[in-house]
């Protein structure tokens, strides 16, 4: 009974699926069809490219095992096999990065300071016992899933880049929180990218409302690394504000509802009257590689840089330009808060935008790097090669 079960199911999958109901025997996964980019296609988008996923040339993989990880493999297509009781899909034990790579202006396509990018996923892998991922390793890693997608990165003169997506995560078998998973899987796909919001949210700005009902995240929860779970807890709440026609969320800390943390996929930055910039500081906020830039950048500025507690109530009024910061959006204009019947809003933009101007001459060559974030990784692909 139990082999004519077997070659029924065996008769329902995909041509090429083979099965073994004996240990030791394999079943060989067909993809689904590939539909892949050409980078010819994309020649006249380049400064329309949105922000989606685009099947390129494939992705890096590497995989840990008896306690080490291996040389990784580049792997030309979009999928990856995956336990059904992966502690991944079942308990969330998952965290990611998000970092650029930019064709320059001499020529050369770099990486933007991957290893602060590494520092975090790193952070985030001791919060939920996911072996680490060495900086070399990480590095390496993104490198190479964008060399070997190089004809991708937007070339320079364009207000594009190549977003880098690293991936790590328990891809072995879990039931329950112990033991441990005895597979790890660290990934990197790439994909070309314009602005995470339109471009008229980079120029007019965008509307925020803080969220009463909800929380981004609980004191001494996971908030303060990038697990992937927290975007789940953004879900409803952001389309609640998208429906009310706002741009983002804004959430307040979980204990009090008083203190800023942050809006919904970005940090908090604030410009005060008197040239301060300001962010705030909580033990469950993440912290944004973009944002520990621009400050250093505002410190180079001659600017006073607070990373502190801000009270919402008592200070938002004192900011006259309030920008979302992050690795996808960079720097975006806030021109409203609305906080039940009360609205907030900005009135300049002007020391953001030059430090975001700033931020992008360095990341596309068109500035000295003084504080050593760019890593080479290839020569960029020309245009008339496409």
């Amino acid at each position: 009974v139990a082999s004519a079960l077997l070659r029924d199911w065996l008769r329902q999958q995909p041509r090429g699926a083979q099965l073994g109901a004996m240990s030791g025997e394999r079943h060989t996964f067909e993809t689904p069809e590939i539909a892949r980019t050409k980078a010819s296609e994309l020649a006249k988008q380049w400064d329309n490219l949105g922000f989606q996923i685009r099947p390129l040339n494939g992705y890096m993989k590497y995989t840990w095992t008896a306690g080490r990880w291996d040389d990784g493999v580049f792997v030309p297509a979009p999928y990856v096999l995956l336990h059904i009781n992966s502690g991944a899909l079942h308990y969330g034990i998952s965290c990611f990065e998000g970092l650029k790579a930019f064709a320059c202006k001499d020529g050369m396509v770099r990486l933007f300071n991957p290893a602060a990018n590494a520092a975090r996923m790193q952070e985030g892998a001791r919060r939920l016992r996911i072996p680490e991922v060495p900086t070399d390793m990480f590095v390496k890693g993104v490198t190479e899933a964008v060399r070997r997608n190089a004809e991708f990165v937007p070339p320079y003169g364009h207000s594009a880049s190549m977003y880098v997506r690293p991936l790590l995560f328990a891809s072995g078998p879990m039931l329950g929180l112990a033991p441990l998973a005895e597979e790890f899987t660290f990934l990197v796909t790439v994909t070309p990218a314009g602005g995470y919001f339109s471009k008229s949210a980079d120029e007019e700005g965008l509307e925020a409302l803080v969220m009463e009902e909800y929380d981004r995240a609980a004191p001494r929860g996971t908030g303060r690394v990038k697990a992937a779970g927290n975007y789940a807890a953004d879900m409803e709440p952001l389309h609640i504000a998208k429906a009310k026609g706002f741009g983002t969320t804004l959430y307040l800390d979980a204990k009090e509802q008083r203190y800023i943390e942050e809006f919904s996929v970005c940090n908090f930055v604030g410009v005060t009257e008197d040239g301060k910039y300001v962010t705030p500081h909580t033990e469950s906020i993440l912290a944004s590689t973009t944002n520990r830039m621009l400050q250093q950048l505002a410190r180079d500025a001659g600017m006073t840089v607070e990373h502190r507690p801000v009270d919402f109530d008592a200070e938002i009024a004192s900011f006259k330009e309030i920008g979302m910061v992050g690795t996808a959006a960079v720097v975006v204009r806030v021109k409203s808060i609305t906080r039940k019947d009360k609205v907030y809003t900005t009135t300049s933009f002007d020391t953001l935008s030059r430090l975001r101007a700033t931020l992008q001459g360095i990341q596309c060559g068109e500035l000295p790097d003084r504080h050593g974030w760019l890593v080479e990784v290839c020569p960029a692909v020309s245009s008339s090669k496409l």
